[in-house]
């Protein structure tokens, strides 16, 4: 009888079982051989016939069933063989369209903001476990990490807004405060202006405030030192002038030494102003002050009167006009200030002219010189030094001339201009406005300055 597996399992039968059957068949096979065969011989010879065939049957039937055994194996080898490069092939299909499709996409899909389900959803996915597992797991991963990106950026915009904010209005706001009120904590300055939630930039703020605040009490208490300083260098130069003029009253007929008393009271006159200068820069005001109108002339000789080279200073005015009493010592000064400049910055053999026009706006006053000229450059940063009402804090340069009259025009509303000379040098023009003019009094004239 032959051997064969079960109608319902298609599958052929294991080596084992398959050799089972050769082994029960063949062994059916050659006893009813051998046995007709034993059964046909003489009953002498049937002895050794059966002894001889039944050694033979036992080997024969071992070899067939050792040789379906090992038939059967390598059927299954083969069939496995085949199976592993089946699976290997599609294995490898699957894994370079995981790595050429499905990963892009999916990576793709998680940047745009899709979430990681759906963005499976989207891609046909691996049908081995592995490697759907791993395109599980990376969709999971891009979408952390994009959400770790969108929160990142999100932090940067907000703390580069907040940055921004901070440079453009928040220290700018704070530095305000602290100069307003110069005796302010950094506490109470931070308290009147917007801090920025994030941690990094409000330690920046506060550390900002607090060295403000210390730089501006230093700076406070500096400019207080200076101003009481200047203050009792205009007193004494005050009182040293109104001794020279007894003395030049007394020695006034002896040619010598009204001479040299002129010359000592011009000295102290430059020192006057250069106290005034570093008084007014440092918050104080001028020593002298008058109680009535001073004509256009007297205040173009005494701001003369105030520098080193008056001798070169000609003074051209047909104006009657006069300056208000309050503002007369600042008008001079300013004056002053600009006709040293031109005798600064032109030949020594040279003259500066000065010219008093009457305005429907005021009187103008232009200082003119020969010397080298002004750039445009240089114009504008001596117009912004004029412009601006700057301090000894805040004073850079060796400009100290420009920074007075910067001062003295905000505090009596001059208008100071430049331009190029018809002379070749260059041009002051400032600009008395109308309230300062009037008309001088009339009565007892009162000793020019």
């Amino acid at each position: 009888m032959s051997a064969h597996a079960p109608a319902d399992d298609p599958r052929p039968p294991s080596p084992g079982r398959l050799a089972g059957y050769v082994l029960l068949g063949a062994t059916a096979a050659v006893a009813l051989v051998w046995t007709w065969v034993t059964l046909a011989v003489p009953w002498s010879a049937r002895a050794p016939v059966l002894v001889g065939g039944t050694a033979t049957g036992a080997v024969l039937v071992a070899a067939l069933a050792a040789a379906a055994y090992y038939a059967a194996t390598a059927r299954q080898a083969r069939e496995r063989t085949a199976h592993a490069e089946a699976a290997t092939g599609r294995l490898e299909r699957e894994a370079l369209h995981l790595r050429e499709v499905v990963l892009p996409t999916l990576a793709g899909r998680v940047g745009e903001g899709v979430p990681a389900e759906s963005a499976l959803a989207e891609v046909v996915q691996p049908t081995h476990g592995a490697l759907r597992g791993l395109a599980e797991y990376t969709a999971r991963t891009l979408d952390a990490a994009e959400s770790r990106a969108v929160a990142g950026r999100n932090g940067l915009s907000t703390m580069e807004g907040e940055a921004a904010a901070l440079a453009d209005e928040t220290l700018p706001a704070l530095v305000a405060r602290i100069r307003a009120s110069r005796t302010s904590s950094a506490e109470a300055a931070l308290a009147e202006v917007v801090r920025p939630t994030h941690h990094e930039l409000s330690r920046v703020l506060e550390q900002t405030a607090r060295a403000l605040s210390e730089a501006e009490r230093r700076g406070g208490a500096a400019m207080a030192g200076c101003a009481s300083a200047a203050a009792r260098v205009q007193a004494q130069v005050t009182t040293l002038l109104a001794r020279l003029r007894e003395l030049e009253d007394i020695y006034g007929d002896q040619e010598g030494i009204f001479a040299d008393l002129l010359d000592l009271d011009h000295s102290v006159s430059q020192m006057g102003r250069l106290a005034d200068s570093f008084a007014l820069l440092s918050g104080g005001r001028s020593g002298r002050r008058w109680t009535k109108p001073i004509v256009m002339e007297s205040v173009l000789r005494g701001a003369m009167g105030r520098i080193s080279a008056y001798r070169r200073v000609r003074v051209h005015s047909t104006s009657t006009s006069a300056v208000a009493g309050y503002a007369a010592e600042g008008v001079m000064h300013a004056v002053a200030e600009l006709m040293d400049n031109a005798t600064t910055f032109s030949a020594h053999d040279t003259e500066v002219h000065v010219y008093v026009e009457e305005e429907n706006t005021g009187v103008t006053v232009t200082i003119e010189d020969s010397g080298l000229g002004m750039r445009a450059r240089e114009r504008r940063r001596a117009e912004q030094f004029v412009s601006e009402s700057m301090d000894l804090t805040t004073l850079s340069g060796t400009r100290l001339g420009l920074a007075v009259v910067g001062r003295l025009a905000a505090k009596y509303g001059l208008t100071v201009n430049f331009r190029p000379s018809s002379r070749g040098g260059s041009g002051a023009v400032v600009l008395i406005p109308q309230h300062l003019i009037t008309q001088p009094r009339v009565g007892p004239a009162e000793p020019a300055p």
